[in-house]
């Protein structure tokens, strides 16, 4: 695509001819000025460095970011084993509670049948003491006594 001193070309946009030379001394003349200014090259470092400089610390706040997600299952993973260990605890208590209920519920069935034992054993005591002091019938109720 270069163009020979004889090939013109022509611009779309005001209708103006310009010659293959004049195209070869425009890029020598850009080309030249590239080199001839260091700060052309001093204008491309800075986008590299900051480039550089971004991805840096781009990977600095993805590590920071992993640590500090790394820390926060650490801690999380420290609760649900706490968490677990309290747990347990309570299992362990309820357990206990739930058997000196069961202990006392027997205890307190076993009083209860006790105390009506009682109170039946008492009653023919009592039917014993009072046909005891009843002279009449003495030998009937004392023998009517011990047959219940």
């Amino acid at each position: 695509m270069f163009y020979t001193n004889m090939e013109t070309v022509h611009n779309c946009f005001n209708d103006a001819t310009i010659t293959g030379d004049e195209i070869i001394d425009i890029l020598a003349f850009l080309q030249s000025d590239e080199s001839d200014n260091p700060s052309g090259i001093n204008e491309v470092v800075p986008v590299d460095d900051k480039k550089r400089r971004r991805t840096i610390s781009n990977r600095e706040s993805a590590k920071r970011s992993r640590m500090k997600k790394k820390k926060r299952f650490e801690e999380l993973t420290e609760e649900v084993n706490r968490l677990n260990i309290r747990n347990q605890e309570l299992k362990n208590r309820l357990a206990n509670v739930v058997s000196c209920g069961n202990f006392i519920s027997r205890e307190n069935n076993r009083l209860k049948t006790e105390s009506v034992c009682l109170e039946i054993r008492l009653l023919e005591l009592y039917r014993f003491l009072v046909a005891m002091q009843s002279p009449i019938s003495t030998s009937v109720n004392y023998i009517t006594t011990l047959e219940i």
